[in-house]
C-alpha cells in the first residue's frame, strides 16, 4: 500500500476463533471497533495496525481491506496481546452488543464480511 498525506480513517475487525474484538470507549459511552486517524507518510495498513494496538493493546495480521468511502476497514485476524489499556476495556463477541457508539447497519455489514475473509487463517 502507498503512503498517504491527507487524513484518512481506519479501522479493524479482527477475529480470534469465530469472535471478534472489539473496545468500550468510556467517552463515547458505547462499544467500538478499534481505529482512528492515519498519520501522514503512514501507509493505511501501517495506520490501522498502530491504532489497533494503541487502542485495543493488540496486534494484528491484515487480511483483506475495503474501502467504504469516507474510511477504510480492514478484515484482520487478532495475534498477541502487546500491552494493557486502562483507557478502554476489550472483549471478543460472538454477536454485535447493543450498546453501540457508530452505526449498526455498517457492522452488520463489515462484521461477517471481515469473518468470511479471515476464515482459515
Amino acid at each position: 500500500m502507498t503512503q498517504t498525506d491527507t487524513d484518512q480513517t481506519v479501522y479493524a475487525v479482527a477475529f480470534k476463533e469465530g469472535r471478534f474484538l472489539m473496545v468500550w470507549n468510556p467517552k463515547r459511552k458505547g462499544w467500538e471497533m478499534p481505529g482512528g486517524h492515519v498519520k501522514t507518510g503512514e501507509t493505511l495498513e501501517e495506520g490501522v495496525i498502530r491504532e489497533f494496538a494503541e487502542e485495543a493493546g493488540y496486534a494484528i495480521r491484515v487480511v483483506k481491506m475495503r474501502d467504504l468511502g469516507y474510511c477504510h476497514v480492514f478484515a484482520a485476524v487478532l495475534g498477541e496481546k502487546l500491552q494493557e489499556t486502562p483507557e478502554m476495556r476489550v472483549e471478543l463477541f460472538d454477536e454485535i452488543p447493543e450498546e453501540l457508539f457508530f452505526d449498526r447497519a455498517e457492522y452488520e455489514d463489515v462484521v461477517p464480511w471481515a469473518k468470511t475473509e479471515t476464515e482459515g487463517f
